[in-house]
């Protein structure tokens, strides 16, 4: 379960490191989240840029910066069809772009297979 203001972990190779949630999408009143849905959170620690991307135009977030995400991993455990449990160690999610895009070409660690649906086909390119 994810609340706002909770702070969740960025599995991906973008330079935010944790993320804050302040909206969860689905509803205006919405007050708890799960596996597979979309978050928008503020970058709060961020790594600076490294030396070897100056010369590109390579877009880094800054602190503060507002960030569309889906949420990957949750710490609450998530029942499967077949009547198994899944849950993980921490809260993590991945950045994607407007149009569920990822925003980074690697991710770290697992996705479950429940996520399987045809809007993050993307995710799964990269990780089969």
């Amino acid at each position: 379960m994810i609340l706002k203001n909770t702070w969740l972990n960025i599995s991906d190779n973008t330079n935010v490191n944790w993320l804050q949630v302040f909206h969860l999408y689905k509803g205006f009143n919405r007050r708890k989240t799960g596996l597979g849905f979309f978050i928008k959170g503020s970058a709060r620690i961020v790594e600076p840029p490294r030396i070897e991307y100056k010369g590109f135009k390579f877009k880094f977030n800054k602190k503060g910066d507002i960030c569309r995400s889906i949420i990957v991993r949750v710490k609450y455990p998530t029942k499967r069809l077949d009547g198994s449990v899944l849950y993980f160690k921490n809260n993590n999610a991945v950045l994607i772009k407007k149009k569920q895009d990822l925003k980074s070409k690697y991710l770290f660690g697992p996705i479950p297979y429940n996520l399987r649906r045809k809007k993050f086909k993307t995710i799964y390119k990269t990780i089969i």
